[in-house]
């Protein structure tokens, strides 16, 4: 006997068909809800990957520019090419010098390999090491590391910390004069290891952390093939005197099998190359960028999100989120997905993922074919993420960048909706199915007047047409159908409307954030070409180095703009027989200060060229009214100016003239320093305005002249951040009168700058430095 629905009772019948309108209208408006809620979700967590992965990708990049100019501006540095010509007559030297017991110190070193380096390093390594694989094979290898490693105090780690041995070899004095310097640098800048290295035998003549690789060849020496080698032999066959050659992170056996990466930079006296300058690039520097100080929600990457590199190798560069904040589970993830044991073991050694965690997803496959999207895909973990990706435009490295996660977290609204939306279905098929049994009680014939309104409902008909007839309880059952009608009909037109409403309000925010983006960009594209000409124009008004080279046999400048442009400036007119010069400070600085620098500039050569004055306080009186004149106007007084410190150098007879506003002379002699100092008036509008005074000295060979602006002695910083004041600018000359002028310059910028520290330049700075 076969079931039919016709031949059941019209009560149940019509529960059946409430039952099912209430199911189909639900699960509608519920799958519209759920589907358009989890698309507008994934494009916005897509977009918000995508903005991470940009700030970080220029992050990285605009870092590694910096690394590349700060590398070949220390090749160039004089100390630099000082240091290296020193170190290898001396490294060469060497075995003529000691005159240490040669089987003590061999019983030495081979004591700390095999008690202190070998076992730190097979911590981190399956494979054995003897002192046969890794000892240095020339006497003058074998000397440094006994003296700077194996009889260093230090411990491991430290050995940075010693200057100089107790021996009296010139390798040891040429290291406790170079050391301490280029120490300093490697701490500032936070790189691993500094060295420096004979372009002709590869050997190693120093570093500054002085591992097993300090002294030994790279040609021909234990650690041949590594990537220290590397990047040496690539540099070294190079001729091009500006190369910088980047070598991936490898492992590496002298920093206890580490990855290591390598950059270099020929290192040239002239045009003569003398050696190889190597940086063993910093991990934290890259790992705190892309960790952002481990700092994930700070940048919006939730409870999941991360953002990672990967190399050509399919290898991290930085570390896992996972490993840092939930190691445990890590470990764990990594090895159910079928991790080597030993990889797994290595990184519980570093506690570090670089170089380590294999990350072979379709992201990064995709990425380092060079594409640039974003797709739902499992990470190294297995566990299915959002991922935007690209490649990195990095000279020498193949690297993409991932920004990623969770699918889980990023769809969790999504789901806390959906389980709403099923709470609400759940209840209200409940409701109905208790309504219409309780109805369908009460129902009698009259009830088949309705039949044909309700097969339409229930086919999704929603414009139906449901008759009402009567009062009674058909009449109002039949009212009740119509009044479900109407607010289902309302709540999917309300949802529709809703839903309009929010693309059109998403459009429309979009294409005005767009609009002022491109107005801004335009902007300052425009105010950047106007300061970069105003830059050539002021550069234009500063006297050449080869002029100043010729008639100034001995000299320096230091010339610090606190912006592109400068309201600093200094102006030189050269005589056959004599050379005025002058420091000068102008009002304000940046863009204004370099247009009052022009002014000044245009009179000083005005005075001294078209009026032929000579004595500097007739030029200032004279440059006061060009100012004056310049600046004032009918309706408007501008008291614009400037302070000045003007000299007038007679070559033969050695008389010096001078006349300040406001910048005195310093000039130093036999270890004095002695000061005229300025009238107390700028160059410009002032109502107490009097005569300056010419000043004049008889200099004796030797004496160092001192010209400058306010900049340097007003900066702040120290360790108070106060400022550094004249006091200590005087102390600081008298310190540094007696050495070269150009080691002077050298000596007070880099002073200033370790002054500063981390605190911006408040105000441009210009020192004139001339020894008669």
């Amino acid at each position: 006997m076969s079931f039919r629905l016709k031949d059941v009772r019209i009560g149940v019948r019509l529960t059946i068909w409430f039952f099912l309108i209430a199911l189909i209208s639900s699960a509608v408006i519920g799958y519209i809800a759920y589907t358009n809620a989890k698309s507008s979700l994934e494009k916005q967590s897509f977009e918000k990957l995508t903005a991470v992965r940009e700030m970080k990708a220029t992050q990285i990049e605009e870092y590694f520019i910096h690394i590349n100019d700060q590398i070949k501006s220390f090749s160039h540095n004089p100390t630099i090419v000082s240091a290296t010509i020193e170190f290898k007559r001396a490294f060469n030297e060497l075995s003529f010098d000691y005159f240490g017991d040669s089987l003590e110190r061999d019983r030495r070193l081979e004591q700390f390999y095999l008690e202190n380096f070998i076992p730190a390093l097979e911590k981190n390594s399956d494979v054995k090491f003897t002192y046969k694989d890794l000892h240095p094979n020339h006497i003058s290898s074998l000397i440094l590391q006994d003296l700077f490693i194996s009889s260093n105090p230090h411990p491991l780690g430290e050995k940075d910390k010693l200057d100089a041995p107790d021996d009296e070899s010139s390798y040891s004095s040429v290291h406790s004069k170079y050391h301490p310097f280029v120490r300093s640098f490697q701490q500032k800048f936070g790189y691993y290891d500094i060295f420096l290295v004979d372009d002709r035998t590869g050997n190693v003549l120093y570093s500054v952390f002085k591992e097993v690789d300090f002294g030994t060849s790279l040609v021909d020496g234990p650690h041949k093939n590594s990537g220290l080698a590397k990047v040496f032999k690539k540099t070294r066959s190079s001729g091009n005197a500006e190369e910088v050659v980047l070598i991936d992170y490898e492992s590496y056996v002298p920093s206890y099998n580490a990855p290591a990466a390598f950059i270099a930079s020929p290192i040239y006296d002239g045009i003569e190359k003398v050696g190889i300058l190597i940086f063993q690039m910093p991990i934290n520097k890259i790992n705190n960028i892309m960790t952002s100080n481990e700092k994930w929600k700070d940048v919006g990457l939730g409870e999941s999100g991360e953002t990672y590199i990967v190399g050509s190798d399919f290898l991290l560069r930085n570390q896992s989120r996972f490993l840092i904040e939930d190691s445990t589970n890590y470990f764990k993830m990594i090895s159910e997905i079928g991790t080597p044991k030993e990889i797994v073991n290595q990184i519980k050694s570093f506690h570090s993922s670089i170089g380590l965690q294999e990350v072979k997803t379709k992201g990064t496959i995709s990425a380092l074919k060079g594409k640039t999207d974003h797709k739902i895909f499992k990470d190294y973990r297995g566990v299915e993420v959002l991922s935007a990706y690209k490649p990195l435009n990095i000279e020498g490295l193949n690297w993409v960048i991932m920004s990623e996660i969770d699918e889980a977290e990023a769809f969790a609204p999504v789901r806390k909706l959906r389980n709403y939306i099923l709470f609400i279905f759940g209840g209200i098929l409940i409701f109905i199915l208790a309504l219409s049994y309780f109805v369908s009680g009460r129902i009698t014939r009259p009830l088949k007047h309705l039949k044909g309104g309700a097969k339409q409902l229930a086919k999704g008909n929603m414009d139906a047409e449901i008759n009402v007839q009567g009062k009674d309880e058909i009449g109002v059952l039949a009212l009740s159908f119509k009044k479900m009608q109407h607010s289902i009909k309302k709540l999917v037109s309300d949802l529709q409307d809703m839903n309009q409403n929010l693309e059109k309000k998403v459009e429309e925010r979009t294409y005005e954030i767009q609009l002022q983006k491109e107005q801004l960009e335009v902007k300052n594209t425009e105010i950047m070409d106007s300061i970069n000409y105003a830059q050539r124009l002021q550069t234009a008004i500063l006297p050449s180095k080869t002029l100043m080279d010729l008639h100034l046999p001995e000299y320096f400048v230091l010339f610090k703009p606190k912006d592109v442009v400068s309201g600093d400036f200094y102006w030189m007119d050269f005589r056959q027989d004599s050379v005025i010069a002058a420091a000068v400070d102008c009002t304000g600085h940046g863009v204004p200060g370099a247009m009052v620098s022009v002014v000044g500039a245009n009179g000083l050569k005005r005075c001294v060229n078209e009026f032929k004055l000579s004595h500097p306080a007739d030029i200032l009186h004279n440059l006061t009214d060009t100012v004056i004149e310049t600046f004032e106007t009918e309706n408007h007084e501008v008291k614009d100016g400037m302070d000045i410190a003007l000299i007038h150098f007679h070559k033969k007879s050695m008389i010096l003239e001078y006349a300040g506003a406001h910048n005195p002379l310093w000039y130093i002699r036999d270890g004095e320093l002695n000061e005229i100092k300025a009238n107390k008036q700028p160059i410009g509008k002032f109502d107490h305005r009097s005569d300056f005074v010419n000043h004049e000295v008889q200099l004796k060979e030797g004496d160092c002249i001192y010209i400058f602006t306010d900049g340097y002695a007003d900066q702040f910083g120290g360790e108070k951040g106060k400022k550094l004041k004249s006091s200590n600018f005087k102390r600081l000359l008298l310190e540094i009168w007696q050495l070269p002028m150009a080691e002077q310059k050298q000596k007070l910028d880099m002073t200033i700058e370790n002054w500063r520290g981390e605190i911006e330049q408040l105000d441009d700075i210009c020192v004139i430095g001339i020894r008669v």
